[in-house]
């Protein structure tokens, strides 16, 4: 019985809408609301697409660079390996390599030019899997830390050691106007661990490095690495068959959520294993939020687009007394008459955003395809164009979206206007 009526309901609104009007600007106006939600809601395809497509390109980046997890200790900067069970997290399927990681912040002087960088102390293995990963990062030099035989330069007055090379990331290389043809090494100061004051040059531990490489991740890190041997960070910090951090590496990062609860079961409560995204939560939660705040903004302005379809409905009701007193006659209940205006209203909405919807999809298929949109003349950027990701979920969204807006703006005027103008 209900879908009966709302049968009958639809059909009187569908003919009442396309029927032919009196006045030839009741249609204009329902034509100029509906483009309105047309142009909402294709507006907000098309940027949540674009954010899409920003976030992979972000998330690539980094996670082309960062591990699958980083496990850390819950308490203290560093763990001692002999009671950690790396053999047992290198047999887990799918877990291709687990890295001892040294590393923490210490200051270098390099060209009469200080700077606090994070020091990496890896294995020769870490490095294959970071360069498998992420193609074409060194860009100057070696990634090899063994380089030449240690010696002993008499004008810096400094001893090196057979594994004490360095590859710094690029723009920290840049401000320090790193030469890897120059004989000048970079010094490094770090406290030593058992020493409270910082304030005398005793009170730090100074070793040299040698530049061997350069690389570049076109992320946050170029200014904040410097990689060496994970023996040369263990003497600098006075690290004892101790790391500050167990990195792994999968065969599939597909498998990220089925394989962390695996790891984190076999470390225990003592250590906090971190996926891709949770070892940079602000970056990750920033995006979100953005990509939350401008769908926001969006719907207010679609919302204010539908709000239009007040007015053409407010005008329909007005034409239509007649056929309304009609339908009246005819033993149609007030309840029935509310309902084709509601109707109405939410078919001119309707037919707006599934235009709209339509329009958006159409316009990020030209963008993925032929990258109509670029990023502007100059510049150096990963890629030249705007990404766009389309993802069903953002058109189940805006299709909630205008329904919901559509019913709350048609219910205004049926209640408000056609049954106050039948009481006077």
């Amino acid at each position: 019985m209900k879908f009966n009526r709302f049968r009958t309901a639809f059909f009187i609104a569908w003919r009442h809408l396309f029927s032919k009007k009196k006045h030839s600007l009741v249609n204009i106006i329902a034509i100029i609301s509906a483009v309105g939600v047309m142009s909402g809601a294709a507006a907000l395809i098309i940027v949540l697409s674009v954010y899409n497509g920003l976030e992979d390109l972000v998330s690539n980046s980094f996670n082309n660079f960062n591990p699958d997890f980083k496990i850390t200790a819950t308490e203290g900067k560093s763990f001692d390996l002999s009671t950690f069970p790396m053999e047992k997290l290198k047999s887990v399927s799918g877990v291709r390599s687990a890295e001892e990681v040294v590393s923490d912040l210490v200051l270098i002087d390099y060209n009469d030019h200080q700077y606090l960088i994070e020091l990496k102390g890896v294995e020769s293995s870490y490095v294959d899997q970071l360069t498998r990963r992420k193609k074409g990062l060194l860009i100057d030099g070696s990634f090899d830390f063994k380089g030449k035989n240690g010696n002993y330069d008499e004008e810096q007055g400094a001893m090196w050691g057979e594994g004490d090379f360095g590859v710094m990331g690029s723009r920290a290389a840049g401000m320090l106007r790193l030469n890897l043809n120059s004989q000048e090494l970079i010094k490094l100061y770090y406290p030593q661990r058992k020493h409270r004051a910082l304030a005398r040059e005793k009170d730090l531990i100074k070793k040299y490095l040698v530049p061997g490489g350069v690389f570049e991740s076109q992320t946050e890190y170029d200014d904040r690495f410097l990689f060496c041997s994970i023996d040369f960070a263990r003497s600098l910090m006075s690290y004892e068959g101790e790391a500050t951090a167990v990195e792994v590496f999968l065969s599939d990062p597909e498998q990220l959520e089925k394989i962390q609860p695996k790891l984190q079961e076999i470390v225990g409560e003592k250590f906090t294993v971190k996926n891709r995204y949770e070892q940079e939560p602000i970056l990750f939660k920033t995006m979100k939020t953005e990509k939350i705040i401008i769908f926001v903004i969006l719907a207010f302005i679609l919302l204010i687009a539908i709000f239009n379809i007040i007015g053409t409905l407010a005008m329909i009701i007005i034409e239509k007394q007649e056929d309304t007193q009609v339908l009246t006659y005819l033993g149609a209940d007030k309840s029935l008459i509310r309902n084709v205006f509601m109707l109405e209203g939410m078919i001119v909405s309707f037919l707006g955003g599934l235009v709209g919807m339509i329009v958006g999809w159409f316009v990020c298929f030209l963008q993925q395809t032929f990258h109509l949109i670029a990023f502007g003349n100059g510049g150096s950027y990963v890629i030249s164009y705007y990404p766009v990701r389309m993802a069903p979920m953002d058109f189940i969204l805006v299709f909630l979206t205008v329904f919901f807006i559509s019913l709350l703006v048609s219910f205004i005027p049926t209640h408000q206007l056609q049954f106050h103008k039948n009481n006077e």
